[in-house]
């Protein structure tokens, strides 16, 4: 894993200057002890939460927090021994400020981009995860070309990489940010906003939750992302190198993928067959990373497997392309 992180952190110093403005100095305090000792010493992980389904939800009954990387942070709570503390924060946009603050020991679904590469550390990935848009009924854009236009006008979520994703795919189109994805779907369905891009599991329960929102869309070209684990930048690696091999462990033997679709299944929700958030492989995980984007288009949350039809006019329904099955460790 040392050469992602080195490579990622090289990309990360040409957006230095523009880190400066965006990441406090102040955010970074000195800890005496590592995140290591922390836990060690609190018998607590501490993991950052907001609302997000199918990712992190707050059960409206109970309170407790759910959701496919909440069901991620208490196996990791499990395997250490110690308990479990979700730790509400503001969104993706406070994913950086909240580690360098020492608010929380990880931040689950974080996308390596080269500005967070240069404010922290990173374990993983946890997931391989597709990017689409959903379309207002009156808006119908299928590729990336029909959203880069200034006359049109896409929702994201602040400080994320829906943000960054819209800025590399669709430069001149409007972008209207907001800081939860709950706000993004209603833009849509309002009037407000022409369309809005995020993962396609959290796409898909937006469209559910919201029959005012037209069409989902698959754009070409496809693009397929990792997701991560963000931590604090600190000498002593011992909490980085348990959170990769946690990683590499449940990614391939395909508890993280469990634990998505169970998720997505609580809101009467199913992944089709062709879907799949883990890679092949070790090598299909490594070509992607050297694969100029966009992913090819046999790849969505996997690199080897998994093409959503572009026909799928609904978050509920995808047309199977030929799907082969994650194989599994022996």
């Amino acid at each position: 894993m040392n050469f992602r992180r080195r490579d990622i952190a090289i990309a990360g110093t040409i957006a230095g200057a523009a880190l400066a403005a965006s990441i406090p100095a102040r955010a970074q305090p000195k800890l005496s002890d590592s995140t290591w000792e922390l836990i060690k010493k609190n018998g607590a992980v501490r993991m950052g939460v907001f609302e997000y389904p199918p990712y992190f939800v707050r059960n409206k009954q109970s309170g407790e927090w759910e959701g496919a990387m909440v069901d991620m942070g208490r196996d990791i709570a499990n395997e250490l021994k110690v308990k479990f503390q979700p730790v509400e924060v503001g969104g993706f946009a406070e994913s950086v400020l909240s580690l360098q603050a020492g608010k929380v020991d990880m931040n689950f679904g974080l996308q390596a981009t080269p500005i967070r590469a240069t404010a922290i550390d990173f374990a993983g990935p946890i997931y391989w995860i597709e990017w689409v848009t959903v379309n207002s009924k009156n808006f119908k854009g299928k590729d990336w070309a029909d959203y880069n236009d200034p006359k049109v006008k896409v929702a994201v979520m602040t400080g994320t990489s829906d943000e960054l994703l819209l800025r590399k795919m669709a430069p001149k189109a409007t972008r209207v940010e907001f800081k939860l994805i709950a706000d993004v779907a209603l833009a849509v369905s309002s009037g407000r906003a022409d369309a809005f891009t995020t993962t396609v599991l959290a796409s898909m329960v937006m469209k559910s939750k919201n029959p005012d929102l037209g069409d989902f869309m698959n754009p070409k070209p496809r693009v397929a992302l990792p997701g991560y684990i963000g931590l604090r930048y600190e000498e002593d690696q011992r909490w980085q190198k348990f959170l990769d091999k946690w990683s590499e462990w449940n990614i391939l033997l395909g508890h993280n993928e469990r634990r998505m679709r169970e998720a997505l299944s609580k809101d009467g929700l199913e992944v089709p067959a062709t879907v799949s958030c883990s890679p092949a492989s070790r090598r299909a995980m490594t070509a992607i990373r050297t694969t100029p984007t966009p992913a090819p288009a046999s790849a969505s949350c996997r690199p080897a497997a998994m093409a959503w039809s572009r026909t799928a006019s609904s978050a509920t329904t995808a047309t199977p392309a030929t799907a082969t099955p994650a194989p599994r460790p022996a």
